[in-house]
This record gives structure tokens, C-alpha cells and sequence, in this order.
């Protein structure tokens, strides 16, 4: 009778968990239709990235329409998960809307992080197809359903929700709640046909033999330099929020971080910076960019300036990609500067032949080593790479992520972050 009853709980389990994954799917693809939506429209209509406050406004009065609180951030709905509070379903829908009107504005936000508040959401009416003891496992499914299912990486949202909630998994049920729900997620995506990028990424070798040394090198560097990058960021975005809460309604953030966007990306045009508004948005075109090395040395600035005073003014939309995108493009100008050095010197650069040669390497390596250190959840980077980019590409990732993870200090873009080590070195404690 015992195993009867468990195997019983462990089906309604399953099945509980592949209707989530369904549902975030389905969900998934309504987010990115409405972003990808939004940014054409901003693309075609420069003039509303003069509308970044007004877009604002927007959102906040849709949130109150729908009776949801606006504070409801990422962080927030992280920690909700983590200590089983309930989190209202009108947040996905308001979510998803108030994100396409960031990017219609000319935000720097992008749709993973919105998808994770939307996933949990979701799965509050679907808890009671569980099991009662099993059902605070559909949280954490659902987030990683939705990571899963946006970045084309399951394994990776499967490794995240543990990372970011700080628990190790402590049977099957709790391991293959969310595989299931990450796998059907992410199914749904790929039939709707939803991409990180457009085509695929390359997966071929990026270190021969004989470059594997500079390889390690260049990943030591990019390491360090993104751990630093991450303290600065990290640092500036708590400290704009802090100091934009001061000046109390929510209704004050919005209007000084659209102010000083819209300002921003007119005087840049004005001045003959046209290209900065190519920085506004998800993040996904500057990850291409990065890749192939394109990017100028100055982008991973601008990304993260405008994603600074988009998240600090309270605008609605996700962390996730933008962050990836300012990490490619550190990667990329790590690469560039060594490439030139070793190339003053005479030495053998790691930028000599394959992919590598495109830029590739460095900006896998700031792609991956950037997430660790903001995010904390080093494992999940690191799984990311390899999905995304191949085994080779997260083999040579792996000093860059643990550098980065560990010289990053205390602060991340999540409440429940593991803060293990600052200055390289000197613990300091852990959270959870």
C-alpha cells in the first residue's frame, strides 16, 4: 500500500508538473511575441523612445487595474518561491504586458526574468494537482520551465531553480519535478519555433591544442575583469534603487530613470551617436554581435548603463538577458585588448584561428562568467555554456565562471544569492 500510495503521489506529481510545463510554454510564447512585437514597432518609430515615462505610467496603471502590486520584481517573486508565499496569477498577464511596454519605450530589460515571475504565477492554480507535500515543488519547476524554455537551455533552467533557491534536492520527486516541467516547456518553445538568437550557435572546437594555454589565459582575465564589472553593476543598481526610493511613489522612480533614458538616447542622436539606440532592448542582437565580433569595445557600457537606469527606475521586464549581453560584450573587449597586447609582443593569442577569430571565445566566456558573478549561480552558468556553445566552450569557460563567481563579493541581483566569498578569498557567510 505504501509504495502504491507513492507511486500515486509521484504521478500526480508528473502530470501536475508537465501541465505546468505546458502552460509556460504556451506562456513563453505569448511573452516573446509581444516583446519581439514591441521592439519592431520601437525599431520603426524612433521618436518613442521620447514616450520611456509615458510607457512607464502605462504600466503602473495596468498593475493597479489589475489590483497587483508593483513592487513584485524578480528578486521578490525568487524569495516568494523560496518561502512558499503565493504569488497572484494576474501577475503573469500583467507582467507580460508591462514588459512589452518597456521595450516599446526603448527599455533595457529582457523576457527571462519576466518569464520567471510569470512562471511561478502560473503555477499557483495548478499546486493543488499535487500531492499537499509536494506541492511548494511547483514553484521552482516553473522557473525552470521558463528559463528553459527562452534560452533553449532546459538543463540549465533545471540547475537554476536549485542554485537560486538554494537547495539541494533531497529525493527523485524533487528532481524530476522541474526536468519535467523544463522539457515540456521547452518543447512547446521549440515547436513555436522561440530562439535565444536567430539560427543556431557554433558548436565546432574553439581551442586547438597548441592555444590552450592563452585560452586559459584569456579565460583567467575575463574572469577577473567580470567579476569586478559585476561588483560595479551590482553596486550601481541596488544603490539607484535605494536612492530612487527615497523620493517614495513609484510613480517618482519611473519618471527620472524614463527621463534620463529618453534624454539619454536623444542628446546620444543629437551628437551623432545614433548607435547607442541600438542598446535599447532585450539584449539578443548584442550577444550576436558579440559572438561575431562586431561589437565596438564601448558596448558592454552602454548596455549596462541603460539597463542600470531602466531596472533602477522600476520598469517592468527581466535581468537575465541584458545582463548576458553586457557580459558578451565585456567578453568581446577583453578578447580585442589581449588580442592587440599579444600582438605588440609577438605572442601566440588565443584569437588566431577557428572561432575563435570571430571573437567567439572571449564572448562565450564574458557571457557565461558575467551571469555567474551577478546571479550567483555559477553551476547554471556553466551548464548554459554548454548547451548553447558546446562542451569545448564550457570546458574553457569554467575558470572564468569560478573567478568570477568568487571575487564578485556579496551582492547579486537576487535576495536568496549565496554570498561565499569576497576579495577572492575572505569568507564572509551564506545566505540560506
Amino acid at each position: 500500500m505504501g509504495a502504491g500510495r507513492s507511486l500515486k503521489r509521484m504521478g500526480r506529481l508528473i502530470g501536475a508538473a508537465g501541465l505546468l510545463g505546458l502552460v509556460v510554454g504556451l506562456l513563453s510564447l505569448g511573452l516573446g511575441a509581444a516583446v519581439d512585437g514591441a521592439a519592431a514597432l520601437f525599431a520603426a518609430q524612433p521618436g518613442l523612445g521620447w514616450a520611456m515615462p509615458v510607457a512607464g505610467f502605462a504600466a503602473f496603471g495596468l498593475y493597479r487595474l489589475l489590483r497587483v502590486d508593483f513592487s513584485w520584481s524578480t528578486a521578490r517573486v525568487v524569495k516568494a518561491a523560496r518561502e512558499g508565499e503565493e504569488v497572484p496569477l494576474r501577475l503573469a498577464f500583467a507582467i507580460i504586458a508591462g514588459t512589452a511596454l518597456t521595450i516599446l519605450g526603448g527599455g533595457s530589460v529582457g523576457k527571462e526574468a519576466a518569464a520567471l515571475q510569470m512562471g511561478v504565477a502560473a503555477s499557483g492554480p495548478l499546486r493543488r494537482l499535487a500531492a499537499p507535500a509536494q506541492r511548494r515543488l511547483l514553484a521552482p519547476a516553473a522557473m525552470a520551465a521558463a528559463l528553459g524554455a527562452l534560452l533553449d537551455a532546459p538543463l540549465a533552467g533545471i540547475v537554476f531553480s536549485f542554485e537560486v533557491m538554494r537547495k539541494r534536492p533531497a529525493g527523485p520527486a524533487e528532481v524530476a519535478c522541474p526536468a519535467v516541467a523544463a522539457l515540456v516547456a521547452w518543447g512547446v518553445a521549440r515547436m513555436g519555433g522561440a530562439r535565444l538568437l536567430p539560427g543556431s550557435f557554433p558548436k565546432a572546437a574553439l581551442v586547438v591544442p597548441d592555444e590552450v594555454l592563452p585560452a586559459l589565459g584569456l579565460a583567467v582575465a575575463v574572469g577577473l575583469i567580470a567579476a569586478a564589472m559585476a561588483r560595479v553593476f551590482c553596486g550601481a543598481l541596488h544603490g539607484l534603487r535605494r536612492g530612487l526610493a527615497r523620493l517614495g511613489a513609484p510613480l517618482f522612480a519611473l519618471a527620472v530613470g524614463g527621463a534620463a533614458t529618453s534624454l539619454g538616447l536623444g542628446y546620444a542622436e543629437v551628437f551623432g551617436y545614433e548607435g547607442l539606440r541600438a542598446y535599447c532592448g532585450t539584449g539578443a542582437a548584442q550577444i550576436a554581435a558579440a559572438l561575431a565580433g562586431d561589437a565596438p569595445w564601448w558596448g558592454f557600457a552602454a548596455k549596462a548603463a541603460l539597463t542600470l537606469l531602466t531596472l533602477a527606475g522600476g520598469y517592468k521586464g527581466g535581468e537575465i538577458m541584458p545582463v548576458l549581453a553586457v557580459g558578451a560584450c565585456l567578453g568581446a573587449a577583453v578578447g580585442e585588448g589581449a588580442c592587440a597586447l599579444a600582438a605588440m609582443g609577438g605572442a601566440a593569442v588565443p584569437c588566431s584561428s577557428g572561432l575563435a577569430a570571430s571573437g567567439a571565445l572571449p564572448a562565450i566566456l564574458g557571457f557565461s562568467a558575467f551571469f555567474a558573478a551577478c546571479a550567483k549561480c555559477p553551476l547554471a552558468a556553466g551548464v548554459m555554456a554548454a548547451e548553447l556553445f558546446g562542451p569545448e566552450a564550457a570546458a574553457v569557460s569554467v575558470p572564468a565562471i569560478a573567478l568570477a563567481y568568487l571575487c564578485s563579493g556579496q551582492r547579486g541581483l537576487y535576495p536568496t544569492a549565496i554570498a561565499l566569498r569576497d576579495d577572492c578569498g575572505a569568507r564572509r557567510g551564506v545566505l540560506g
